[in-house]
């Protein structure tokens, strides 16, 4: 009774506590995160129903590839933007500085690379990601999704780590609304492929302005007190941090890609990932809560274990993985039970694919752990001891997608991917001690 009387008190939301603090910046992110992601299942039923069930699939394979590409162009740098901006930045602005100034430019070269080859080989690349031609303008859109999802991120990193998170949250809500519109008169103006990545690749960076201003002026602050030579002096120290990080990404998106690229090699394979696509957006709503914990709780967590205050760590992880886990479980029945009249939405050709909408949603619940968990190791530099935990995924996902080769269909690709999250799950729970109990907690 005492925390409900906490919980709906408003002096304890103004207070400065660290619950408080954090639940503060989870309301920010949370809210405007569902009115975010609510715009994107909106935007995914226009889609779907102006450009139909194949080209839904394939515009579901490039975003697997733009997903499992972004990692590589961006070496994981916005985590370590988190990390050592909110370690640094008040105690050694000109080391928080330089994460930031080498991940600008880092981040520059590499996705203005990324576009050129998308635009230059875009032909082939068709041929090679569709396994036909005539594909080359998405590939172009794509390239121009890619390079606006990595500049985002970095953007989104030192918003906060800064805890700007009213700010974050204005700019999510603007910007998404202003892409649902846009998808609208898609939908009723020009229902192609082409048009509808050219309003997502608009939206993008539209999303991306909203964010780079406010982000710009403190990057401007904290690169005041460094330049280009100490930022590449600290860069081993920042691999040492990011490199097994973009590893992670990179091992759990291909293996991720991998089984959608070899279900579109078969008949029905495009029909298939359009009905996994459906269900992985409609898990959006539950990742956009754990997004929202994880952004909010990761800069407290490396407040809290810099200053080794395990117990208050402790704590605020015990809330984290309650309300993540407990969130998964119930939005997954309730979806899964409202699965006829949600895939109605996406047209006739979606109908009587329940089974295999809900089993890519029940694959929430074993995520929803595993991402609670890995803030424990993010936010304490754990990063090699974290990849390595995923390596038994990645193993479980790319051979059983062998295993099967052009036969896999998408319930197969379905309970390989529900395998892989369980028992990395229950590899966090034997492996991962809470914090202060058994693990060094930081990597040196």
């Amino acid at each position: 009774m005492s925390i409900a009387r906490k919980l709906v008190s408003p002096s304890y939301w103004r207070s400065e506590g660290p619950v408080a603090s954090w639940l503060r910046g989870v309301g920010w992110l949370f809210s405007s995160s569902i009115v975010e992601r609510g715009a994107a299942l909106a935007q995914t039923i226009l889609i779907a129903r102006a450009i139909h069930d194949l080209n839904y699939g394939r515009y579901g394979l490039l975003f697997s590839t733009v997903a499992a590409l972004s990692p590589i162009i961006s070496l994981q740098l916005p985590y370590s933007v988190i990390y050592f901006v909110s370690r640094f930045q008040t105690r050694d602005p000109a080391q928080a500085g330089a994460i930031v100034l080498l991940g600008r430019r880092f981040t520059l070269i590499t996705t203005l690379t990324a576009l050129a080859i998308a635009i230059v080989f875009a032909a082939p690349l068709s041929r090679w990601l569709f396994n036909e031609d005539g594909y080359g303008v998405p590939v172009m859109f794509g390239g121009v999704i890619l390079l606006a999802t990595v500049q985002i991120g970095l953007s989104d990193a030192l918003l906060q780590a800064n805890e700007r998170f009213r700010t974050l949250a204005v700019s999510r809500v603007s910007t998404a609304v202003l892409g649902l519109a846009m998808l609208g008169a898609v939908y009723l103006f020009a229902p192609t492929l082409n048009w509808a990545l050219a309003a997502v690749a608009g939206g993008a960076l539209i999303r991306l302005t909203a964010v780079a201003i406010p982000a710009r002026k403190i990057s401007s602050r904290l690169v005041a007190h460094t330049d280009f030579r100490r930022a590449l002096a600290l860069a081993p120290q920042i691999l040492h941090f990011s490199l097994p990080s973009g590893l992670l990404s990179v091992l759990t998106a291909t293996s991720v890609w991998v089984g959608n690229y070899y279900l579109t090699r078969s008949t029905i394979g495009f029909h298939e990932l359009a009905i996994i696509n459906t269900g992985l957006q409609w898990r959006t709503p539950i990742l956009v809560v754990m997004a929202s914990l994880s952004s909010a709780i990761l800069p407290m967590l490396g407040r809290y274990l810099g200053a080794d205050d395990h117990a208050q760590t402790r704590r605020l992880q015990r809330y984290h993985i309650a309300i993540n886990v407990g969130a998964a479980l119930a939005f997954s029945a309730v979806v899964i039970l409202a699965s006829s009249l949600i895939l109605a939405l996406y047209g006739p050709s979606f109908r009587d694919s329940n089974y295999l909408f809900g089993l890519f949603l029940i694959a929430l619940v074993p995520t929803a752990y595993v991402t609670a968990r890995q803030q424990e190791l993010i936010a304490s530099g754990r990063m090699w001891f974290q990849l390595l935990l995923f390596v038994p995924f990645a193993a479980i996902a790319v051979f059983g997608t062998l295993w099967y080769a052009k036969s896999l269909t998408g319930e197969a690709l379905g309970y390989i991917q529900l395998s892989a999250w369980v028992i990395t799950a229950i590899l966090y729970a034997i492996a991962v001690p809470p914090p202060g109990q058994g693990a060094p907690t930081e990597e040196r």
